[in-house]
């Protein structure tokens, strides 16, 4: 597809009467499941209120990990399955998944015994320290359960003296250290856009579309709202998959389903300035505890600090915002670990907040509440003449395995084969890329030759992966980069609002780059993108206004920014 604009696609829609597969929810798991039935070519309509992984899809630690502190709850299928899945998203998205070292500090040899085998036996318990013993079983576990693919090294452990030559902030205090490798993402957005892109390339006649609501329904039918222009349709389909995440109760309500299935937990982070201090930790992850035993985790992302998380129950997901007292238990759980390092709200340049979308659990500790995933089923009503199949629960780590088992449930109800399977297939611009160094070489050599310096072929390589060549092969000349935001040309903007389903300033910003969590991002930088891409977009005046106004607004609502009389910014 060479068009992937808004408009030749609503124009798509508008010939769809009935599709066998709806899918609402565009978050990781509803575009895995696109783009795996996809494959096996099934017509599938994907539909998302917001822009694709807008929920807790991005909001993550973004550690894509097997699940250490899952054993302790015994939950070894979870474990095997998600160290497995790790190492194959090493593979098929090498150009935005990649190895990283975590660190556990500790500060008892033989803490946590007791709670760890009462936890491992379902028993009630509160986990305080985990000493040494305990890390290490459970790392040696882990090392088995990640053995199938392995492409990383196994664990060991650092002496004290060693670890604070290494990391010399860390807090005099500990015992010992624990190194193991689980591995990090760049930018999931990118990675649910290009699944979206990579189902609609497999089968033609599928469709995945952001910005259109599911409204309930009307006639049997699913009703769909295009919440830009408020346009409607009726569409028919055979089943229905809720991925609404956190919303997926709302989803099923509004079909005539009222049966409680989630009982999400809220997970915050914030955004440190602290590009002196993020050196020091050699692109490595800290994975500690707070003084309550709950995990915590430091890493240096991009050059700055990103620091996490909470776990919160919540009622209402659109409500989910950085609270105060998040801010303060993360920057205590910091000062704790960090005891010299002079952090306070002055050094936040951005916070985010998601929802994740566990089972409905009575459970003494949100911690507990299992990770994993499960499809439940809503049988058609009398309003409605299709069934809907929950996707609950489930991690990031996890998806393609989640997406498999819900594609293999459909393919049976609908009557049909799998084609194709997804272990060893490569995502979006993963494809032609592994993490032998000879393929990127090759692949920045052919990028260089365009008239690119090596340093952007680079940047772009690490961002798109091979779509970068399609992106190189768009450019005709010198690129014309932007004053406020330097990383970012108008072309590359112009590739964007082309062929990633971008519609809006915040689509860009937010859902096809990682630029907001890079730095902090000032006022006037906002208004040069609108400028931009109302350009490209052939934006009106009142439309570039809003979209500015909307930008200023999402900073300042969903992740407390504001912008000084000099336009840089705080966090309020």
């Amino acid at each position: 597809m060479t068009d992937m604009g808004r408009a030749p696609l609503l124009n798509r829609l508008r010939d769809i009467d009935h599709i066998p597969v709806l899918i609402v929810g565009g978050g990781i798991n509803g575009v895995g499941t696109f783009r795996d039935l996809c494959l096996q070519g099934v017509d599938c309509l994907l539909v998302e209120r917001d822009d694709f992984c807008a929920g807790a899809s991005r909001a993550p630690s973004r550690m894509i990990h097997g699940g250490l502190k899952y054993l302790e709850t015994g939950e070894f299928r979870l474990v095997r399955e998600s160290a497995e899945e790790r190492n194959r998203l090493l593979s098929n998205a090498a150009h935005c998944v990649h190895p990283l070292e975590m660190i556990i500090p500790i500060y008892s040899w033989t803490a946590g015994v007791l709670p760890a085998m009462r936890k491992f036996f379902r028993l009630p318990g509160k986990f305080g320290q985990r000493g040494a013993v305990v890390v290490k079983i459970g790392l040696t576990l882990y090392d088995i359960y990640g053995r199938l693919n392995r492409v990383m090294p196994r664990h060991r452990m650092i002496g004290r003296q060693d670890m604070l030559r290494e990391i010399p902030d860390l807090d005099p205090g500990i015992r010992v250290a624990a190194s193991y490798y689980d591995a990090w993402i760049t930018s999931p957005e990118r990675l649910v856009v290009e699944q979206a892109l990579d189902g609609m390339a497999a089968n033609p006649r599928s469709l995945a579309l952001n910005h259109v609501a599911f409204d309930g329904l009307e006639d049997g039918k699913a009703r769909l709202r295009d919440t830009v222009t408020g346009e409607a349709w009726l569409v028919g389909c055979d089943l229905m998959l809720n991925a609404g995440g956190a919303w997926i109760d709302r989803i099923n309500a509004a079909a005539g389903g009222n049966r409680r299935m989630i009982g999400g937990t809220k997970g915050s982070h914030l955004l440190l300035d602290l590009p002196a201090f993020a050196r020091t930790l050699h692109g490595r992850m800290l994975y500690f505890e707070a003084e309550d035993g709950r995990i915590c985790l430091v890493s240096n992302f991009m050059g700055h600090v990103l620091l996490g998380s909470t776990d919160i129950p919540i009622d209402d997901p659109d409500t989910a915002r950085c609270a105060d007292e998040e801010v303060d238990y993360l920057l205590g759980a910091f000062r704790r670990i960090f005891p010299e390092v002079a952090v306070s709200r002055d050094t936040i340049f951005f916070s985010y907040a998601g929802v994740r979308p566990l089972p409905s659990q009575d459970a003494n500790e949100p911690g507990d509440i299992s990770r994993d995933h499960s499809l439940q089923e809503l049988p058609p009503a009398d309003a409605r003449r299709f069934p809907i199949l929950s996707l609950i629960g489930g991690k990031w780590t996890t998806f393609r395995a989640f997406s498999a088992e819900v594609t293999d449930e459909v393919l049976k109800r609908l009557g049909k084969a799998r084609q194709v399977r997804t272990e060893d297939l490569a995502i979006g611009g993963g494809k032609g890329l592994s993490r032998q160094a000879a393929s990127w070489e090759a692949m920045l050599s052919d990028m260089v030759a365009t008239g690119l310096t090596r340093d952007r072929a680079s940047r772009l390589l690490a961002c798109y992966g091979s779509r970068a060549n399609r992106l190189a092969a768009t450019l005709d000349g010198p690129e014309t980069f932007l004053r406020h935001l330097p990383q970012v040309s108008r072309e590359e903007l112009a590739f964007i609002a082309r062929n990633e389903l971008a519609t809006s300033a915040e689509d860009v910003l937010f859902g096809r780059s990682a630029l907001f969590l890079e730095g902090p991002v000032s006022r006037m930088a906002l208004a040069e993108l609108v400028d931009v891409l109302s350009e490209l977009l052939h934006w009106d005046a009142d439309r570039a206004a809003a979209e500015d106004a909307g930008l200023v607004e999402r900073y300042r609502k969903h992740h407390r920014i504001a912008f000084d009389s000099k336009g840089n910014p705080r966090f309020v």
